[in-house]
């Protein structure tokens, strides 16, 4: 599933056209209550796009029975209306009965059904097309590793062999062990990653990162990783065991509600700070609570491909509390520096952030 924060619309009403990445996210199960709420609405009086969103789950059910996956309904909706507005785009050559000799006396087709006939070649190729992908995901991994990445700005959900879910944040690499499953179920993550984990005692889950080692004790949680070996786990469910990679000393455990930060083989928690909130991201909302400058230039990165940089040592140590939902790039850069009371100097996709008063052409 794709979709930039600059492409994301507001959440508090639909736009006069049709917002299918919200009517995605809505059929995914993903959009937060007032999304929601907004789509049932929106669909609730416009027929045909209602009618085109339970055709797809009907095709998406159908698929999963015979292939025994689970079709990411999301992606089997893009799908359908690329195709659908493709083969509407496309040039039609329109025959008159009684035309040239030769020509084929074809009667018209009333635009309402030719639409619907658009429809059912899109959703056979669509949701095939998906309901393969999904299949090729979910195959028990034997031989090499699997791995799977996405682009800036762009989120992807993965099915693990087990049933456990992953959703891979935006410029961000999971790797799931060839032997996922044999003996235990690791995989190894650069950037963040939600997982929610299918517990298993006999196969412990467990999340590597270049810093970190993450061990599921049947849990949901996040986790990112920054620059210099910094990780963030939110866990929302359960109880995970935090400790730094290769490290002889005892993990930490943290439970729900809980966040620990790695930082230089060291972890500090905050008990039962973790909401919804800090996990919005996989719902296209980032959101920070006291959030370190670490932390924020990461997702600036994975989210919009900006090299955020704070050369200043006393900015660098301020923290940020703001939340951004379909702002753009600039937008969000705005706001980081008037929240922190900076300025900005921007060259091509590198952006500084210096005390205001700074002259930006003395070297520093």
């Amino acid at each position: 599933m794709s979709d930039r924060p600059d492409e994301l619309r507001p959440s508090s009403g639909l736009p006069p056209d049709a917002d299918w990445e919200a009517i995605a996210r809505h059929l995914a199960g993903e959009s937060d209550p007032t999304e929601a709420s907004s789509v049932r609405s929106w669909l609730a009086t416009h027929a045909e796009d209602a009618r085109l969103v339970d055709l797809v789950k009907v095709h998406a059910a159908n698929a999963e029975q015979r292939a025994d996956v689970t079709v990411d309904t999301e992606r089997a909706l893009a799908a359908v209306r690329a195709r659908m507005g493709a083969e509407a785009a496309a040039p039609r050559l329109s025959v008159e009965r009684g035309g040239s000799p030769g020509a084929a006396n074809t009667p018209a087709v009333p635009p309402a059904r030719r639409r619907w006939s658009w429809v059912a070649g899109a959703l056979a190729a669509g949701v095939a097309a998906v309901a393969a992908l999904s299949q090729f995901r979910s195959a028990p991994g034997a031989g090499a590793p699997r791995e799977y990445r996405t682009a800036v700005g762009q989120r992807d959900s993965v099915r693990l062999p087990d049933g456990s879910m992953v959703v891979l944040a935006p410029g961000s690499r999971l790797v799931v062990a060839a032997a996922y499953g044999v003996a235990t179920r690791d995989v190894e993550l650069d950037g963040a990653a939600y997982f929610d984990v299918k517990h298993d005692a006999a196969h412990p889950f467990a999340v590597h990162t270049a810093s970190a080692d993450i061990r599921d004790i049947g849990t949901a949680f996040a986790v990112k990783t920054s620059e210099g070996g910094e990780v963030a786990v939110d866990v929302t469910h359960g109880i995970v065991a935090l400790s730094a990679a290769r490290s002889t000393v005892a993990p930490v455990e943290l439970h729900a509600g809980d966040r620990g930060v790695l930082v230089r083989e060291g972890v500090s928690v905050r008990r039962g700070t973790v909401t919804a909130d800090d996990v919005a991201w996989t719902r296209g909302l980032l959101s920070y609570r006291d959030a370190s400058l670490t932390e924020v230039r990461a997702d600036v990165r994975r989210w919009y491909g900006i090299d955020l940089r704070v050369p200043d040592s006393a900015l660098a140590a301020r923290t940020l509390t703001a939340s951004f939902r379909g702002d753009s790039a600039t937008q969000v850069l705005r706001v980081i520096a008037l929240a922190l009371g900076a300025e900005l100097v921007q060259r091509g996709d590198t952006v500084t952030l210096q005390p205001q008063g700074v002259d930006s052409s003395t070297p520093r």
